[in-house]
């Protein structure tokens, strides 16, 4: 069977998008094609008072292929009360697709990182922070159980430092944690230079890597308030590639302090603006 694929004009829209990104950031991983389909909660598991780890199982995923360590994907969830309404698969624009659907059956679609695949049994870990009803994604979570039905679209990794970078710096905040940890476990960090920034120490999670970490606190100051002082008095002689995730004004301050103040080549700093201070989170 001929692997599915997109129309003509979707090929060239994704394109577009692929070759303007390309000339202001370090590239994530590509798919030509963004699979979707229906998964169930199997697990729920508490990391700590505000982390929590969900288990997902799907048919699909006995054969899906990462495109890297900290593969993202799309968790679509029906409104409450509602069956799970699916998007039109054979459009790039997933958010598009879903705007085309009735106010009513429309699901909410935010991004997480697959902690762990497990083919043979058709599983998937996800792990969620919990902010309360801050945001639809926080909301499902804090009362997912297992048997509970929502959509996954396929997502790429973002972690994809070229050949010769032999100085990396990586950079998150708690909603990233999960993709750094990915990176960190999967021997992606070795060497780098490790900076996180966390409310408080609850949101620390398991990490299993032997790559040193500098943990930052905030508390109640807002987003950035540590982690970019920090990062500016660090003594870091080069930065090959920069892995910089979290809340959009962490994500841009580093990335302006390294290309303006350190001269580092903007093609080669990865940036992502999980949320922002004031809006909804994700």
């Amino acid at each position: 069977m001929n692997a599915p694929r997109y129309s003509a004009i979707n090929r060239f829209q994704l394109s577009v998008v692929t070759k303007a990104a390309s000339l202001v950031m370090a590239m994530p991983a590509q798919r030509d094609f963004f699979a979707q389909f229906t998964m169930t909660v199997r697990a729920v598991r508490e990391l700590s008072p505000v982390l929590r780890r969900i288990t997902f199982h799907a048919a699909e995923f006995a054969d899906f292929e990462l495109t890297g360590v900290d593969e993202s994907f799309g968790l679509l969830m029906p409104p409450p009360g509602r069956e799970l309404a699916m998007p039109d698969v054979s459009k790039v624009n997933v958010r598009l697709a879903l705007r085309r659907l009735p106010d009513e059956d429309r699901p909410d679609l935010r991004w997480y990182t697959i902690r762990a695949v497990r083919p043979a049994e058709r599983e998937i870990d996800a792990d969620f922070v919990l902010h309360g009803d801050a945001g639809p994604g926080s909301r499902w979570a804090s009362a997912a159980v297992p048997g509970d039905v929502v959509g996954f679209r396929a997502g790429t990794a973002t972690f994809c430092p070229p050949a010769d970078a032999e100085s990396c710096l990586l950079v998150a905040d708690e909603t990233a944690l999960p993709a750094l940890s990915a990176i960190l476990e999967a021997g992606g960090g070795a060497g780098a230079s490790v900076f996180v920034e966390l409310p408080d120490e609850r949101y620390r999670g398991p990490l299993d890597t032997d790559t040193p970490v500098t943990w930052l606190y905030r508390g109640t100051d807002e987003p950035g308030s540590q982690v970019l002082p920090a990062v500016r008095d660090a003594d870091l002689s080069t930065v090959d590639y920069a892995w910089l995730c979290g809340e959009s004004s962490i994500a841009t301050g580093v990335r302006r302090h390294l290309v303006r103040e350190r001269g580092v080549d903007r093609r080669r700093v990865l940036f992502s603006g999980y949320w922002r201070l004031g809006r909804e989170r994700l």
